[in-house]
């Protein structure tokens, strides 16, 4: 059994681009969910793959695909899913079928491009260091959609879990981003420069799916699977067709957030490292994850009595 589990929330009700997880832009009619299975499948540490949808009735055709892929699926009440409760969602798939796992990513139908091998680096930084997230050495932002999966120890999903409440069980992994502090988490350096570069690669609109679809009736690129790094650099030279949906806004984006007090800043770069919390110097070192503190003045500390 993997101790690595993924989950892809799928549902087909989506507002700007109904039928989501069953919609094609692969010139043999491949489905968006299958195409998005089979690349997480191809991970080098064989994770558990999961798929969350819902026990509604648009979103059996999810359900019965899975099943013809042999996919696990699990089926949240419709009501949860009405409540945009994803993260309950998320939860009750792991419980059902990967319960044992020690590191979860989650994953989404809207990402069909997602760079599973970037993901598995990050899973070897948490297996190596035993943080519970990673954050990374420069600006967030500028990452590809396709760059970004986020990935959790089972501790620090459970603690999301309990801790979340409001929009952040809407988006699952929020709450984290918001209390970085609570988390033992680990600094990773940007991706290579072509997953820096302004091309939208999210599946969110008509405008997304028609630039998906001439991406994939492109001759010049691999029938079917298409690595993430190959489509980043043909739409660099293709500036055209990444122009389709280069206007379509990012509606939302994690932000790291840190409790109110005195950032600590490099004096080289002005990225934060840290923060004064209570008059005390608190950092997160970048090569294991470790919170480190500095002491204001001497903690008090109890005098034992002596007989």
């Amino acid at each position: 059994m993997s101790d690595y589990a993924v989950i892809i929330a799928a549902r087909n009700s989506s507002y700007r681009l109904p039928g989501k997880a069953m919609v094609s832009y692969c010139p043999d009619g491949t489905p968006n969910l299958e195409q998005i299975v089979r690349r997480w499948q191809r991970s080098d540490r064989e994770p558990t793959v999961i798929v969350s949808t819902s026990d509604g009735e648009i979103d059996q055709p999810v359900a019965a695909l899975c099943r013809q892929m042999g996919v696990p699926v699990y089926l949240a009440p419709e009501p949860d899913v009405l409540r945009r409760e994803v993260l309950g969602q998320l939860h009750g798939a792991l419980e059902a079928f990967a319960p044992g796992a020690h590191w979860i990513a989650r994953a989404t139908t809207d990402n069909p491009l997602v760079d599973v091998g970037l993901t598995d680096w990050r899973l070897d930084v948490l297996r190596e260091t035993g943080a519970d997230g990673l954050i990374y050495s420069g600006d967030l932002s500028r990452i590809t959609y396709a760059g970004t999966t986020d990935i959790y120890s089972r501790a620090a999903w459970d603690r999301i879990v309990v801790g979340s409440s409001g929009s952040q069980r809407e988006h699952p992994g929020v709450y984290f981003w918001e209390n970085l502090h609570q988390f033992e988490h680990v600094a990773i350096p940007l991706p290579r420069a072509e997953y820096l570069a302004p091309i939208r690669t999210e599946l969110d609109n008509e405008q997304d799916l028609q630039m998906l679809k001439m991406l994939w009736l492109h001759r010049d690129l691999p029938r079917g699977f298409i690595p993430t790094l190959t489509a980043l650099q043909w739409l660099i030279a293709h500036p055209k067709v990444a122009a389709v949906n280069a206007d379509v806004p990012t509606l939302t984006q994690s932000k790291p957030a840190y409790p109110k007090g005195k950032p600590w800043l490099c004096g080289k770069c002005q990225k934060r490292a840290g923060q004064i919390v209570a008059g005390d110097l608190v950092l997160h070192c970048g090569g294991c994850g470790r919170k480190l503190k500095w002491y204001s003045r001497n903690p008090a500390r109890k005098m034992s009595s002596v007989a």
